[in-house]
């Protein structure tokens, strides 16, 4: 992806972009930030860059390019170690994997004795993954060449552009190029470190420093409203809608009709249940068909109940509205929002304000999930 250059049909993906978007006073602008970073004939890792260090650069953040072949020959040297090393790193991983899976975790990255540490990219650039073969040798995927670790370890130290790491080697690689204090990831990003640690041991490498980076969830104005109208939590959501919509109907829309509900089961259970004994000193069994009863009653009554909820949220279909909503910008395809809503969509509506409203509410100081209320 490194060198793909784009061509005209990314002007075509902008404008349908901003279809998608909603239209705000700040449309205009972040059309015009995506359209100067996304331009035909630039590529990928400017593109992204350029966009990325409008909104960021700000902070000091700097973006550099892994392909760039300054960055290639100062790392040829750890490229050359790991190709020569190929074989004790692949073991150490294969163990590690196995220890995970052992203590009741998975593996992040499918590890095999006959893997490699780098990619080796043909004359297109195309990176080919390289294996160990019956005789020692390593070779690519859909290629007849063959190469010794030798034959790997000189032409990485020699043509090093011809080289990228793998999943495995590649922190070690940004922590041989740039002096890294501690590294921030996801909980994914981190589960490699504990396979990737045994690639620094081998290398004889110093470890970094793992720290988990800071999870947020935006609320914006109008789905706060909601939130608080109804007493609800983005916890509340994790669940699925339909029990958020139950407990929004029976406490809210329809409290009178559900208080009828939980009293009618209340009634019905105390009335079974000052019949039961005298049923049981006639006959045991009628007793036991009485629980068989119970339990048919209380499924009949939880169907009406749910046929209840459903109707009440079918007549208020503004509160269903606002809380389908609600869930899809809380808690998309029930997962995390950090998981599929693109910044973009917040830039769209309340401009890049946005990023400095979520830079001051970071608190590295905490592993919890925060909530930021725009």
């Amino acid at each position: 992806m490194g060198r793909v250059v784009l061509d005209d049909s990314i002007n075509a993906t902008i404008d349908q972009l901003f279809e998608l978007l909603p239209n705000s006073e700040f449309a205009d602008d972040m059309k015009a930030l995506v359209q100067n970073a996304w331009q035909p004939g630039r590529g990928y890792v400017d593109s992204f860059a350029t966009m990325m260090t409008s909104l960021l650069g700000r902070y000091g953040m700097i973006f550099l390019d892994p392909l760039d072949p300054a960055m290639k020959k100062t790392a040829a040297p750890l490229y050359s170690a790991a190709a020569r090393q190929a074989g004790e790193i692949a073991t150490a991983l294969e163990q590690r994997s196995r220890d995970l899976e052992d203590a009741g975790y998975h593996a992040q990255v499918l590890a095999t004795a006959s893997s490699f540490p780098l990619f080796l990219h043909n004359d297109a650039g195309a990176r080919r993954a390289l294996v160990r073969v019956e005789n020692g040798k390593y070779h690519a995927k859909d290629t007849e060449q063959q190469y010794s670790i030798e034959e790997l370890a000189e032409l990485a130290l020699n043509e090093p552009q011809r080289f990228s790491p793998n999943v495995t080697l590649r922190a070690v690689v940004q922590d041989y190029l740039l002096p890294t204090i501690a590294y921030y990831g996801g909980a994914a990003e981190i589960a490699y470190f504990a396979q990737t640690a045994e690639v620094y041991r081998v290398l004889e490498r110093p470890a970094t420093p793992i720290l988990l980076r800071s999870g947020l969830t935006m609320v914006e104005r109008h789905t706060g409203r909601v939130l608080e109208r109804y007493g609800l939590k983005l916890a509340d959501f994790f669940e699925g809608l339909e029990p958020v919509t139950k407990r929004v109907v029976e406490e809210y829309l329809g409290a009178t009709t559900a208080r009828s509900f939980s009293e009618a089961e209340q009634n019905v259970n105390l009335e079974l249940d000052r019949l039961k004994p005298e049923l049981q000193a006639i006959d045991p069994t009628l007793a036991d068909a009485l629980e068989t009863g119970r339990k048919k009653i209380q499924y009949q009554l939880d169907g009406l109940r749910s046929r209840f909820v459903r109707s009440q949220m079918t007549r208020d279909e503004a509160a269903h509205r606002q809380l389908q909503r609600a869930a899809d910008q809380l808690y998309p395809n029930k997962d995390l929002q950090e998981r599929h809503i693109n910044i973009t969509s917040l830039l769209a509506r309340h401009g890049t304000y946005v990023i400095e409203w979520i830079y001051n509410a970071i608190n590295i100081g905490s592993n919890d999930h925060q909530i930021v209320y725009l």
